[in-house]
Formats: structure tokens, sequence, C-alpha cells
């Protein structure tokens, strides 16, 4: 995306148009590619737990975070994994792109882990 940006201002550079839109332009597409480049190496989607929460983040979404006390319920699916928190929150996650292990293991990992902490 920031390409793009840096494109049409280098391209306004190139056709010595030197308005605001021209700056705009390439002050933002610096600014993406420099976020693109930082970000390169973190993951875009995951689903984590530990103890004390699962943590969910999709494709350009922020992180979720629900405490395990928070839970309500969480069933997962071959193609979901759906976790409901209190009387209308919660999310569902579509299962699209993960391995059969993978979801075996949250099935049995995440389960456990809800038996655990609301017992």
């Amino acid at each position: 995306m920031g390409g793009i940006w840096l494109l049409f201002g280098i391209s306004m550079w190139i056709a010595k148009v030197y308005d605001v839109m021209t700056y705009g332009y390439s002050i933002i597409g610096l600014a993406y590619a420099l976020i693109g480049y930082f970000k390169k190496d973190l993951p875009l989607e995951f689903i984590r737990w530990d103890d004390e929460k699962v943590e969910i983040s999709e494709w350009q979404q922020s992180t979720r975070s629900y405490k395990w006390a928070s839970i309500d319920g969480i069933n997962v699916s071959a193609t979901n994994l759906t976790l409901k928190s209190g009387p209308a929150g919660g999310t569902m996650v579509e299962l699209k792109g993960y391995t059969e292990a993978y979801i075996e293991k949250l099935k049995n990992e995440l389960t456990r882990e809800q038996t655990i902490a609301t017992a």
C-alpha cells in the first residue's frame, strides 16, 4: 500500500506538480513503507493462550484478549473457533489455513484450559 502512495508522490514530483498533495502522498508513502518494513516479521494471524488469557489476532485487526474467568464457552469445529464471553461478547474466528493437527490441539487444550479455569 505504501508503494502506491509513494509512486503517486514521486510521479507528481517528476511532473513538477508542487502542491500539498505531492508532499502528502510522499510522506504517507514513506510512512506506510517504513511501517510495513518494521512489521514484516510479525505474524498476521494467531491464536495463543496461557494460564491467564486467550489472545486472538486476525489479519489486519488488533489483538483481542479474553481472560479465562470471563469466558463462558469455547467451541472448536473443523472450520471455526467460537469463543463466548458475557451476554453479547466473544468472537468467532475462521480456521481456514490452519492444519488439522493445530485444530485438534485447539480442541484438546482450549477446552481443557477452560475446564480448569472454571472449576
